[in-house]
């Protein structure tokens, strides 16, 4: 297996962002706190993937981008996710 690709789970903390025509981008924090920079394609992110809900994210693990310390940002790894599942798709299925 692949020791590249993660799943994390988490709140979504900034508002899906096209980064490109096809990519979105946005943030997740696990329970631990730490922060995870979601690059997905964007037929894989639905509507309910908005700030405060719960995602579930499977992709491979990139770079992580520092923090600035200075203005107390964390650093965070990027993700690109092949998969985002929401709490409330898995409670539906």
């Amino acid at each position: 297996m692949n020791e590249n690709i993660i799943t994390v789970s988490g709140t979504v903390t900034t508002e899906p962002s096209p980064s490109t025509p096809r990519l979105v981008e946005f943030v997740v924090v696990d329970d631990r706190g730490a922060e995870f920079v979601v690059r997905a394609w964007a037929d894989v992110v639905t509507d309910a993937v908005r700030v405060g809900s719960a995602v579930t994210v499977e992709g491979a693990q990139g770079w992580v981008i520092p923090g600035r310390s200075w203005r107390r940002e964390p650093s965070r790894t990027i993700v690109q996710a092949y998969a985002v599942s929401t709490g409330a798709l898995a409670l539906a299925a």
